[in-house]
């Protein structure tokens, strides 16, 4: 798959381009009946799938005081999206002066001239335009004139409940992995760089791998999870931010493990820490970039009267984290 910041730079391949667009904040399962249905349509008539969406978040930009964490960075959506067999990922940089284009401007400028589209998937709550002004049924309206088709999708429900960013975002905050995997169909992740902590695990017998994340990211409430840790083979090839670029799903050996979010009571911890412990592991990890997943929280953050009561109870965690990961591999 390849990345894009811009419409106009993308080239015109096949029998041309079919649009899905969307924010995609955490590529749920919402958001992955448009996209599956754009690609299938794309290959069927031999054409070109794009999915366009924007970063930052428009939030961050329009009203930033009141922009969500988000629940994947750019990389991390992308490789979403390539596992999909995305052909194209346009990751708009959403600006004042792109969030001032009236409707009628977006049509002709971007769908029309820019990309060309043949055709338009959206959701059924899709706004676009100067102050959300435009919905689903305005780009049908609009598209008439014009030689390409729009198709607006029925919400998605799982268990009863509409998926969406917001309840991922709800159910991430309190620590309810299972029901967040339930509502991605797949674990929710984080992926970061190993930096050197207080290396106390080592001293504890459980050292951890500290990862740097990246700021402004959704994270789970404070505790010990359950988790699936993916050393993985190579950095992000748009790390750097040079666009375009060329996305694969990257893969490595893959550790069970437990995982430790939190401000570290019994140590008097000055800053949040995620800090990972891979099973049956051996090796240096720093300077390695991880995806951790989260399956399940064992328990809150506690705060230990010294360091043998803590050892004890990492005991206790990761046997209950071993049991857990054989009962659902």
């Amino acid at each position: 798959m390849e990345l894009y910041s811009s419409a106009g730079a993308i080239p015109q391949r096949g029998t041309g381009n079919l649009v899905a667009i969307g924010k995609w904040d955490g590529v749920h399962l919402g958001h992955q009946a448009i996209i599956s249905q754009l690609v299938e349509e794309a290959r069927q008539a031999g054409g070109q799938s794009v999915v366009m969406g924007f970063h930052p978040h428009p939030m961050a930009v329009l009203r930033p005081d009141e922009a969500p964490a988000s629940i994947q960075t750019l990389d991390e959506r992308a490789e979403v999206l390539a596992a999909m067999g995305v052909d194209v990922h346009l990751a708009i940089p959403f600006s004042q002066e792109f969030a001032a284009m009236s409707p009628e401007e977006f049509v002709c400028n971007v769908l029309l001239r820019d990309l060309k589209a043949r055709k338009v998937i959206v959701g059924f709550n899709f706004t676009f335009g100067r102050g959300g002004l435009g919905t689903a049924d305005m780009l049908k309206s609009l598209c008439v004139p014009h030689a390409f088709q729009v198709e607006v999708m029925a919400p998605v429900r799982e268990d009863g409940e509409s998926v969406s960013s917001t309840e991922v975002r709800l159910y991430v905050a309190s620590g309810n992995m299972e029901r967040v995997t339930g509502l991605l169909g797949r674990p929710f992740s984080l992926t970061g760089v190993v930096e050197r902590g207080d290396q106390r695990g080592r001293i504890l017998g459980y050292p951890t791998a500290n990862l740097r994340l990246a700021p402004g990211r959704l994270l789970p409430a404070p505790g010990v999870y359950v988790c699936w840790v993916t050393v993985l083979s190579e950095p992000s090839p748009c790390a750097g931010g040079d666009l375009p670029c060329t996305i694969l799903p990257r893969y490595g050996p893959r550790y069970g493990g437990m995982l430790n979010l939190g401000w570290r009571p019994t140590f008097q911890g000055k800053d949040l820490r995620c800090e990972a412990h891979l099973f049956d592991f051996q090796g240096d990890l720093y300077g390695r970039e991880l995806r951790v997943e989260f399956l399940h929280r064992l328990r809150g953050e506690q705060s230990f009267q010294g360091i043998d009561a803590l050892a004890r109870q990492l005991g206790a965690d990761e046997a209950a984290a071993r049991e857990f990961l054989e009962r659902h591999e």
